[in-house]
């Protein structure tokens, strides 16, 4: 009687166990989920050197008008005190865009491309000195701006 007993309960503890072990392991699907606080992969569009990186504008001595402001990474086209951001405008259109950049020493020049239209915006910059740059107008005219 005494072994069965211990069988018994050895059988019971064991078996026991094997309940415990298959609910506590086994595939759990919220390991699987993205965690909430995981940021969303954000692209950078653009990627203005640190030459041209500041705001800029024109000023015939007594009137200054801001036009653009770059940074690491974005452009911003200011109009009156409003800013738009082009990263922004790029990201609030609908299938977004790409930018096509060209950089080097002395020129910084891109190309906005919009997914749901054939629309683009050029720009084209090249540097003078650490305070001038011209911008290309129109596709044909170069406009002097300094950094503000």
């Amino acid at each position: 009687m005494k072994i069965k007993r211990t069988f018994l309960i050895a059988s019971l503890l064991t078996a026991t166990l094997s309940v415990l072990t298959a609910s506590c392991s086994g595939n759990n699907d919220d390991d699987n989920d993205t965690p909430n606080n995981q940021q969303p992969v954000t692209t950078q569009y653009f990627h203005p050197p640190t030459w041209i990186q500041g705001t800029w504008g024109v000023t015939n001595g007594t009137t200054t008008n801001k036009l653009y402001k770059f940074t690491t990474d974005d452009f911003i086209m200011i109009t009156g005190t409003s800013e738009l951001s082009m990263t922004g405008t790029i990201k609030s259109t609908p299938n977004g865009g790409s930018v096509d950049e060209t950089i080097n020493q002395t020129q910084y020049n891109f190309t906005v491309k919009y997914n749901i239209t054939p629309t683009t915006q050029s720009f084209e910059f090249k540097k003078v000195s650490a305070t001038q740059i011209q911008w290309k107008s129109n596709g044909t005219n170069w406009v002097d701006l300094v950094k503000m």
